[in-house]
């Protein structure tokens, strides 16, 4: 069962960029996806929930009035920092500090499963926003990898955490929104070993700042002897739903 789980952000917003989509993947496929899937057209207004550090927000803004809300003020320090065309707004996702309909899209790049009540930030985002695109992972039918072998309570903490596709649809259908589509998205994620490790040592993803104790460093130890056996190079498959939702 999906529930709150707190992860402090504060201490991760100046390695963020670098641990979590490389710039390459965020012009090859996130951002591409995003405008496919979110509908988003020349000049439209969007809302990015959760912005963080402004990854999405910021090449958004070139070409679209973008605004980014983030609960962390550390991670908007440094989404200001880059000085693009974008605002920023420190705002709790349950309760957005912001008009209704105001932008055409919201969107919301893995952040469900960080809210203490991921329906009421849906519902927030169909009071502020004429349309919605959610990006999230399936948990259950997730391809494991060797970050699974590192750490064996990792699947399992995510289970709880993020919430389920068919429960995010409903979700969005009880915001008001009578058309809701699901959109599974396969890439490969590939990068030196090296790198790979130390995306793993900057906890890329925030579920490991939550496995049990030692058990991280356990981890991390076991990758740094056991992946470059393996080869220069590491890569794994991961899919992304994208699930849209409008009038």
């Amino acid at each position: 069962m999906h529930g709150p789980v707190a992860v402090d952000y504060s201490g991760l917003a100046a390695t963020y960029d670098r641990t979590r989509s490389r710039e390459s993947e965020v012009r090859e496929f996130w951002l591409p996806a995003v405008l496919r899937f979110g509908g988003i057209t020349a000049g439209a207004h969007v809302l990015d929930v959760g912005c963080g550090t402004g990854r999405l927000v910021i090449p958004l803004s070139a070409a679209h009035r973008v605004v980014g809300v983030d609960a962390s003020r550390e991670m908007l320090a440094v989404a200001r920092g880059k000085r693009s065309r974008a605002a920023f707004i420190l705002g709790d996702a349950g309760r957005l500090p912001l008009a209704a309909r105001t932008f055409d899209v919201a969107i919301a790049v893995f952040v469900l499963h960080l809210l203490p009540d991921y329906r009421r930030g849906v519902s927030e985002m169909a009071r502020v926003a004429r349309r919605a695109l959610i990006a999230t992972v399936d948990v259950p039918a997730r391809r494991t990898h060797a970050i699974d072998e590192a750490f064996p309570s990792l699947q399992a903490i995510d289970e709880r955490r993020f919430p389920r596709i068919p429960a995010i649809e409903q979700a969005c259908r009880d915001a008001g929104w009578g058309r809701v589509e699901r959109h599974d998205v396969g890439r490969r994620v590939e990068s030196s070993v090296q790198e790979f490790i130390e995306r793993v040592r900057g906890r890329y993803v925030s579920t490991l700042t939550l496995l049990p104790s030692g058990e991280f460093e356990r981890g991390l130890a076991w990758l740094e002897a056991e992946l470059p056996r393996r080869g220069g190079r590491y890569a794994y498959d991961h899919t992304v739903t994208f699930v849209s939702a409008s009038a």
